[in-house]
């Protein structure tokens, strides 16, 4: 099951492919993720996604977009993001995070080229493999990964991304204008990294809003808009993912996982699993070959 590493700030820990070259080039599936959904997430890196069979939703800042088969998204540094599929439907996808230093190679491209794109206020870019220069960057993120492997990938890969990056400079006035404000979205990480840290414990809406310093109206408001779940169903979730966690890496009982997640009982925990992944937890780590 693929999982992303996620720190307390809910930003996520990337895995760069070379020690000196911060690159990350993976292939994956949705269904490879906990409920066909990746976590909620946020890094310094920018992120290129192609869709290269099926489709699935993309959330950047509580905005979704569609991917369907050919189509990909360029995400900007620390957006709020995450793909999922809520009708469960399979997605083979390329992924690609880079550092945006690669782009930053002298002073003049820094300020003339990189930040023209990291500062425009555009949150992602939706990619048509219909519009010309948008298919050539798709096409340009599907070369990265066929030459993952060859000797002189990080070299490859650094002459793409500047293609690429040539490409977006060219249309930057017809980026997307960002929804919402980084003050919000700096409450709703501030709100999801209270989540993160006392998931176990018993906590209610009033101390989620007041780790953001807003009322219980607002962070219900900022949670829907952002993440399109109430807060107490994104922690729901969040200790369904980590349940997840210990079915495969313990060998505690289905009450001890329960109760370890923040969960009351056995029944409810059971209950709530049923309704999020369509069968028991007893039956998911059997179907799943969890210890």
């Amino acid at each position: 099951m693929s999982k992303i590493d996620i720190k307390d700030d809910y930003s996520e820990r990337v895995k760069y492919d070379y020690s000196e070259y911060p690159i990350y080039i993976r292939r994956d599936l949705l269904s490879n993720f906990s409920n066909y959904a990746a976590e909620s997430h946020w890094h310094e890196d920018i992120e290129l996604i192609v869709a290269l069979s099926g489709e699935m939703q993309y959330n950047v800042n509580g905005e979704i977009v569609t991917l369907n088969e050919g189509e990909g998204i360029l995400v900007n540094a620390k957006q709020l993001h995450h793909g999922f599929s809520e009708a469960r439907h399979e997605c083979d996808f390329i992924c690609i995070l880079f550092h945006p230093i690669l782009m930053c190679l002298t002073r003049v491209t820094d300020h003339d080229y990189a930040s023209r794109i990291l500062e425009s206020g555009a949150p992602y870019f939706h990619l048509s493999p219909k519009i010309a220069w948008q298919s050539r960057i798709i096409e340009h993120i599907k070369d990265i990964w066929d030459k993952k492997d060859e000797t002189v990938a990080p070299l490859y890969a650094q002459g793409k991304l500047c293609l690429l990056w040539s490409e977006l400079l060219t249309q930057t006035e017809r980026m997307k204008a960002p929804k919402g404000s980084d003050g919000k979205l700096t409450t709703l990480k501030n709100m999801i990294g209270f989540i993160h840290e006392h998931y176990k414990e018993k906590i209610t809406l009033e101390e989620i809003a007041k780790s953001g310093y807003v009322s219980k109206r607002s962070c219900g408001m900022i949670f829907l808009e952002y993440q399109n779940k109430t807060p107490i169903e994104f922690l729901t979730d969040y200790r369904l993912r980590k349940s997840i966690e210990l079915m495969k890496h313990s060998e505690l009982t289905i009450l001890d996982i329960a109760l370890s997640v923040g969960f009351s009982s056995a029944s409810y925990y059971a209950e709530t699993f049923r309704k999020s992944f369509g069968v028991s937890p007893v039956e998911y780590r059997k179907a799943n070959e969890v210890r």
